[in-house]
């Protein structure tokens, strides 16, 4: 999982970040990336012809990689294509989460599945 915040513009020229996602999404693993995270999918390449979505400001690198770019009516959805999981901010945290679960092969249960979890980080 690729958090977002201001680290991932950092993470994104480290030469063993990038290779590690490279491995990591070409081995056909659940790879999930929300707001400024995708900026290492871009790097690494693993965004070409992928549909995603990320932090409004993201998507000008996104596009430019080769990426099939989702515009967001909010800030809530997040966006699943193959192995491939993204989201545009915390406000998505739920339905993100619930696919990488999914994709995870869990189950998420209780009495209120649209919440599962909130992470908060600055």
């Amino acid at each position: 999982m690729l958090l977002g915040g201001r680290a991932p513009e950092y993470l994104a020229h480290d030469p063993f970040v990038v290779a590690l996602v490279i491995k990591f999404f070409s081995s056909g693993k659940a790879l999930a990336s929300i707001c400024h995270g995708q900026l290492i999918l871009v790097a690494a390449g693993v965004a070409k012809d992928h549909k995603c979505t990320a932090f409004s400001p993201v998507k000008p690198a996104s596009v430019a990689s080769g990426a099939h770019w989702v515009e967001p009516d909010t800030m809530a959805p997040a966006v699943v294509d193959g192995n491939l999981i993204t989201a545009a901010t915390y406000e998505g945290h739920s339905k993100f989460i619930q696919h990488f679960v999914k994709a995870l092969a869990g189950n998420i249960s209780g009495s209120n599945k649209k919440n599962p979890l909130s992470l908060w980080g600055m």
